[in-house]
Parts: structure tokens; sequence; C-alpha cells
């Protein structure tokens, strides 16, 4: 890939470091002696089931650590992440203090290319947009790239930390940062943010709190308290409602935990590698299309760049979006700025097309894709 994607726009502000990822050879021993360590629970009724209902099962809990102590490769993974443009920057915000924030972007060199910030969720990483940045980055030159694709590692996700620890961070602070980060790279004219799950919530309230956002497409999009849409949703789009009601019962225990208790988990699931491959690795086989399941190695990268990064401790700002929930406030999101709005069936919080249309007047793209593959 030519470097050329790495060359920022003329009139930027931000004081850029290029960035590559490389994970210390002594921190890779230190995680694989922790791993070996690590005891894997004795058998109960629970985890010999295989049923996903009540939790990962100790047959995979076990054969999966294995996987990751002697055949799992960590450098390939780092090699795919800089592959792409990276860097480094510090965004001062008056409230959260200096905010070093990672982001990897293919910049183009068309002068009327069009800003996109892609927001990732949790417990994810700027990592699940490397293969839409390979694809892009095959597809296009430098200049014919119709784009600018900045996809930063969120506050406190990942490689992009704080040094104070003053305030919580929350959704709105998110916001705040990422549209400071916009502005520094040189897109005070305007931008569209495009976010799913979290991300799609820091999307939401940029786009009501911030002139820059001119635009946002969300691939979560959930009712507000208060909000009973009256239109028919479609028969398939009735079954995608039943399966994510269903999900709410049994799978939504997560959040409560994280909502109300976030030193505790976050204290606990960092505590050793194998348990933040229970935790994480649990919601990484459930959530997504079963038709299309991550590989395990795809499963050990993403959870290994949280434990190298140190990431998820710091992560549970979505708690905020836990207690806003249980006071009945509703997801600020802008009904004048144009909308766009993904659903995919296997999703678990959807809003079916008509209800969309009933509810954002500013809905200018909806697309239902019947499986991962089809996004592009």
């Amino acid at each position: 890939m030519p470097s050329t994607f790495g060359i920022p726009p003329k009139n930027i502000s931000a004081d850029l470091e290029p960035f590559k990822l490389h994970v210390p050879e002594y921190e890779l021993f230190r995680f694989k002696e922790l791993l070996r360590l690590s005891e894997i629970g004795p058998e109960t009724w629970w985890n010999v089931q295989n049923d996903p209902q009540v939790g990962i099962s100790r047959k995979w809990l076990a054969e999966t650590k294995e996987t990751w102590l002697y055949h799992f490769d960590w450098r390939k993974h780092e090699d795919q992440i800089n592959k792409f443009p990276s860097f480094k920057t510090v965004v001062e915000d008056n409230e959260a203090g200096p905010i070093d924030i990672h982001f990897t972007a293919l910049f183009s060199a068309k002068e009327d290319a069009i800003p996109m910030i892609f927001l990732h969720g949790f417990p994810s990483s700027f990592m699940e947009y490397l293969p839409m940045i390979e694809l892009l980055a095959e597809k296009y030159t430098p200049e014919n790239l119709p784009y600018h694709i900045i996809v930063p590692s969120l506050p406190d996700y990942g490689l992009s930390s704080r040094s104070a620890l003053n305030m919580e961070m929350t959704v709105a602070t998110s916001a705040r940062i990422m549209n400071k980060l916009m502005l520094s790279l040189g897109f005070g004219n305007g931008y569209v943010a495009q976010g799913g799950d979290l991300g799609s919530m820091i999307a939401r309230v940029m786009s009501v709190n911030h002139e820059e956002c001119k635009a946002l497409h969300v691939n979560m999009l959930v009712l507000n308290p208060g909000e009973n849409p009256t239109s028919e949703a479609s028969p398939d789009e009735l079954e995608i409602l039943q399966r994510s009601g269903a999900w709410m019962k049994t799978g939504l225990a997560y959040a409560l935990v994280h909502g109300t208790r976030p030193s505790t988990v976050g204290l606990a699931i960092s505590s050793s590698p194998l348990a933040l491959l229970a935790w994480v690795g649990e919601k990484l086989l459930e959530w997504v299309d079963p038709r299309e399941p991550l590989s395990i190695d795809t499963v050990l990268a993403m959870i290994s760049f949280y434990w190298f990064t140190r990431t998820f401790p710091r992560s549970l700002y979505h708690a905020e979006l836990v207690r806003n929930i249980s006071q009945g406030k509703p997801h600020p999101i802008s009904k004048q700025k144009p909308l766009g709005y993904s659903l995919f069936p296997h999703d678990l919080a959807v809003l079916p097309k008509a209800w969309a249309e009933e509810l954002y007047p500013n809905l200018i793209l909806f697309k239902a894709h019947s499986a991962v593959s089809n996004i592009l």
C-alpha cells in the first residue's frame, strides 16, 4: 500500500506523530506466563452443558487457552495493523485534560474528499475497521479516494489514553474529543460520523452537540424512552425483534454489572488473560452473525489487543448508558442532519425500517443487509 495515504491535509493544525504498534518481547513473555499459570475453574453442571444460555463452556475455555498459548501469532496481527498509516496526537480538552489519541487513516489527495470518522464499540477496537481500510486501499489511490477515512481508538480505549483521572469519561466527553480531533485534522468545514454500538451513541451526540458533524450513519438504532411508533414492521423484522427481545432477557446481565459495578468488574476481568478471554470471548462468540462467526484467531487477536493495551477496565463508560436507561433519559440524536441506518439481521438492537422512517424525518438512507459480507 503506498505510503502517500499517510499525507494529511495541508490545513492540519494537529501535531501528528507516526505510530507503529510493537508489544515488547518481555510483555509477550509475561502474558504467556500469566496465561499458562491461570487455572481453569472446576467442572460444574453449568459449564459442562455447552449451552450459550448459561455462558461459555469449560471445554471451550480450556481448548482456546491452549490455542492462545501454543498456536496464536500476535506478531502477524501486529504486522496487519502496521500496514496502514497510523498516528498519535494530543487533543486538549478543558474538562478531561490532554488526551493521547491514536488513529489509523487513509488521507485523500482530492480537495473535495469527504472526511469520515468511524467509531467502534465495545468490546471492540479500531481493528474491526481494518478489513474495510484494506478494501479501500486496494480499490483507490490517494489521488482518487473520495473520502478521508479516520478510524480512531475511542478515548480510553486501546491506544488512546489520558493521564489525568479527574473525571469519569462520558459519551458526551468522548464525542467532544472526537470532534476536536476532526477539527485538528483540518476538517472544520464538516465531516460525517459513522458508529456502531457505543460508537453509534457517540456519533448521535456529535450530531447534536457539534455543528461540524454534518451527517451521521449508524448500524445501531434504538427506541428512546417514550417512543411508541405505530407503523407495522415486516415479518422478517418482527422475527429479528423477537430474537433481540429474547437476548435482552438472557444476555443483558453483563451491561447491568458494567453499569452498576464498573470498578469491581474492571479489576476482576483485567486480573488475568484467562479472565479476559472468558468475559470478552463470550461476547465475541454470541454477538456476531452465527452464519459468519469470527475465527478463533480473530477472537484472540481482539482480546490480545485489549490485554496488551490494558483496555478493559478503562473502557466501561458505556456504564453511563445503562444509568440513563434506568432513569428514562433519551439518547440524543439530530433529527435535522442527514441520517443513514444499516440494519443487520443478527444485530442485538434494531429498529425496523417503518419505525425509523416514522421517527426520523431526516432518514435519507436505510439498508437492510442480508449478511455481514455484503456491507461493501
